[in-house]
């Protein structure tokens, strides 16, 4: 099997028998998270993880002896997989989804103006907090 033809298959095209084995075959051989990546793909929009995972487990179709464990397992590995973000509230979408570097600045940049600020803003109130404790701790005629 070619990957190109994986593609062209992918998802939900069956139309004979002969495609139906050829999915079967390709489904067995691709992982979970694989399928929930083409899952949300083929939806469009993020899911909710349990949901997400169930629809992959039962895409796959292999025999389970506790979902819990199943579902954990899964979701441990999209949480892995930088092809998935999670969107908040247990919804997963893809990192595809996401709007590139608006700025054109990239993260690294913006962590560091980041980290920036904040130890100016640090230092500054570190500068303000020994004036405040020099005055407060001189003498009366030191101040005069």
């Amino acid at each position: 099997m070619c990957g190109e033809c994986y593609q062209q298959k992918w998802p939900y095209e069956i139309l004979n028998v002969e495609d139906l084995i050829y999915m079967t075959e390709i489904i067995t051989q691709v992982s979970e998270v694989e399928l929930a990546f083409k899952i949300l793909q083929k939806v469009g929009k993020s899911m909710y993880f349990r949901d997400l995972i169930t629809e992959a487990l039962e895409l796959k179709g292999r025999r389970i002896h506790s979902i819990a464990h199943a579902i954990a397992e899964v979701h441990t590995q999209i949480n892995i997989d930088s092809r998935f973000v999670h969107m908040g509230k247990g919804m997963w979408g893809l990192v595809e989804w996401s709007p590139q570097q608006l700025s054109g600045r990239s993260t690294a940049d913006k962590d560091e103006s980041v980290k920036t600020s904040s130890t100016v803003r640090r230092q500054k109130l570190f500068e303000e907090i020994q004036q405040e404790y020099v005055a407060a701790n001189t003498e009366p005629s030191e101040r005069e």
